[in-house]
């Protein structure tokens, strides 16, 4: 684990601090923040939940901060680490250290009367973050900590070579329809994507166990 930290050690350094940067930001605007920040939205940008100060301010950073680790920890325990792409795990980490300014920022401009679409800017994070998850899907072997990883995909290498195949369109397509829905931001489509992305994966490896592979 050591030494996964000391591979990754400039993206997990600038990633902590990227994540934990709205704490800084929510410092200095603390006495312009009102009591409640809006922490929650529904479609159309309403915001339909709030927390108190101390919990926008260093609460979500941490949380986030927290996720970022945890995530990073859960593969480097992996057995088999070495077989996922050194670029996916990269792009991991920055996703959630990217998520965090974006999203905590975004609600203090909001709650400072600043007219954010919250809700444009995380889809076409997670669009983007999508579509870079699919370019790297086809390069991850048999592991435990990333990818499709069910007993047809573990069982069988060529199954999960086959699944990730597959998969990999899956998620740049569904990152392609996640930016649209940023300009959209339809439920439809939004509920679209969430079932091809649990069901077409897991039903295709699935008809390849039945095909005996």
């Amino acid at each position: 684990m050591l030494n996964m930290i000391k591979k990754y050690k400039w993206s997990l350094l600038f990633g902590s601090l990227l994540s934990l940067s709205p704490m800084m930001i929510g410092l200095f605007l603390w006495n312009k923040l009102p009591a409640q920040i809006p922490t929650h939205f529904s479609t159309g940008n309403v915001p339909n939940g709030w927390s108190n100060k101390p919990t926008a301010v260093f609460g979500l950073p941490l949380f986030l901060f927290a996720m970022m680790w945890f995530c990073f920890l859960i593969t480097s325990a992996d057995p088999r680490r070495k077989n996922i792409s050194s670029k996916l795990i990269r792009s991991l980490i920055w996703f959630m250290a990217v998520l965090s300014p974006v999203v905590i920022c975004s609600s203090y401009a909001i709650a400072l009367g600043i007219n954010v679409n919250i809700s444009m800017l995380i889809y076409l994070i997670i669009g983007v973050m999508f579509m870079v998850i699919g370019n790297y899907l086809t390069k991850v072997k048999q592991n435990y900590s990333a990818g499709i990883r069910i007993p047809w995909t573990l069982f069988s290498e060529e199954n999960w070579n086959r699944t990730h195949r597959v998969t990999s369109r899956i998620f740049v397509l569904a990152g392609l329809a996640m930016i649209i829905n940023a300009f959209v931001d339809s439920d439809v489509i939004l509920f679209i994507i969430i079932m091809a992305l649990l069901t077409i994966p897991y039903g295709y490896s699935f008809f390849l166990y039945k095909k005996g592979i």
